[in-house]
């Protein structure tokens, strides 16, 4: 990537802590703040939760609340 980047977004995660049998100490959890709006997202928790948050929120997140830029013609 050249020139400057612009940061739109900050996703945390905390990855929780697992237990040796099995199950969770801490579990996982996410969420997400758009640096633009100010949109703020509930945390998510549970392992398989986090996964599926993680994989779309950024773009689900655009979609449902910025309008596309209109290009000069």
């Amino acid at each position: 990537m050249t020139g400057k980047a612009r940061v739109t977004g900050a996703l945390f995660i905390d990855m929780g802590q697992s237990l040796r049998g099995g199950g969770w100490s801490r579990p996982p959890r996410a969420r997400y703040e758009c640096l633009d709006c100010g949109y703020s997202s509930p945390i998510v928790t549970g392992a398989a939760e986090v996964q599926r948050f993680v994989a779309s929120i950024r773009a689900d997140h655009y979609a449902a609340s910025h309008q596309p830029t209109a290009q000069a013609a």
